[in-house]
């Protein structure tokens, strides 16, 4: 073989190899990835990690995470408009953080509503499913789709100073709530409900800002709250919260149909693995923070307990009626679905 035919031959296989690797480096599908969260968040470690991960062993080169931890790329109240426009093509945000726009899936923070999660995070995942009450009324005119949905553990009444035994302990104070049915729950009591994302908790109880919250045991920890918060009472469904792992519906729906339906078995699977984790965890963190931090847990007596859900059992009620024309409709549509998902439990 001559030089000329020896240097062909060589351009040939050099510009092959640079189109096959500019090929292979398109085919890769970028995605942007933000929340509100700590890295360590056990909603992270074991939720959208596990998420991640599973998709990276399965698809490989195809998809490539950038992640935006802790407020990195917006607010918590912001990631809903993140994730429409398309400044993050996925995130992991409280439903009750977007009031306005997400108006049904609160229904599934309300108290009473459920006593296992897993069952509460099937019941939602399945009304997110494409066509379904909570995708039509909520994510679908929001131009997004949801991956996964997982509800947190019931929330527990936590003080900073005040140890609340009854209802009256709980006239005046200021609490931390998510939403409007944890604000409706907090009103109920004769507490006051103070609306702000976990990151902004700590230091509105430095400051005075809030005397306590309704929170959950497992969340305490990620922001320190074990340190400012002494007293929990529980004994009573106080609501819980409601996550979601939203993406850019258009950017969904450009993913190859293989694709899509790696995310959302995937998700399925984080949402259980988180859920569980939860449920194993929830009383292992309260008994931690009682040994090494001095919270002091108070359990309501049975006929104060029956107080309490004599009045939390309007709850539903009235957030119905402030919810719209879909409030009643998402009341009993998710109960349906809490009570289809616990028979196939």
């Amino acid at each position: 073989m001559n030089f000329s035919i020896k240097s062909a031959a060589a351009g040939f296989a050099f510009a092959t190899a640079v189109t096959a690797s500019a090929a292979s480096a398109q085919d890769t599908i970028d995605l942007k990835i933000s929340h509100a969260f700590p890295t360590t968040h056990y909603l992270i470690e074991n939720g959208l990690d596990v998420w991640v991960a599973s998709l990276k062993e399965e698809l490989g080169d195809r998809i490539n995470f950038t992640i935006y931890p802790a407020q990195q790329l917006g607010k918590a109240a912001e990631a809903l408009d993140l994730a429409a426009s398309g400044v993050a093509d996925v995130v992991l945000t409280a439903t009750s953080y977007h009031p306005t726009q997400l108006t049904v899936t609160g229904v599934a923070e309300l108290p009473g509503m459920f006593s296992d999660i897993c069952v509460a995070s099937r019941a939602s995942m399945a009304l997110s499913k494409e066509g379904e009450f909570f995708d039509t009324v909520d994510f679908e005119p929001n131009d997004v789709q949801a991956i996964y949905n997982v509800s947190l553990p019931i929330y527990k009444v936590v003080t900073a100073d005040r140890k609340v035994e009854t209802m009256d302990d709980l006239k005046g104070l200021k609490l931390r709530t998510t939403g409007a049915a944890m604000e409706l729950t907090a009103r109920e009591l004769g507490a006051v409900g103070v609306r702000m994302p976990s990151p902004e908790l700590f230091q509105a109880a430095q400051r005075g800002t809030v005397d306590g919250a309704l929170y959950l045991y497992a969340g305490m920890p990620p922001y320190d709250l074990q340190s400012v918060f002494k007293h929990s009472t529980e004994g009573v469904s106080m609501g819980s919260t409601h996550l979601v792992l939203l993406m850019n519906r258009e950017k969904f729906n450009d993913l190859p149909e293989d694709i899509q339906e790696t995310f959302l078995r995937h998700g399925a699977a984080a949402a259980e693995n988180n859920c569980a984790w939860m449920t194993d965890n929830e009383t292992v963190e309260r008994d931690r923070m009682v040994e090494e931090s001095g919270l002091e847990v108070t359990t309501l007596a049975d006929d104060e307990a029956a107080r309490w859900r004599e009045l939390t059992a309007a709850v539903a009620g009235d957030w119905a009626s402030s919810a719209g024309e879909d409030g009643a409709k998402a009341v009993e549509t998710y109960r349906a679905a809490v009570e289809s998902a616990a028979a196939q439990n």
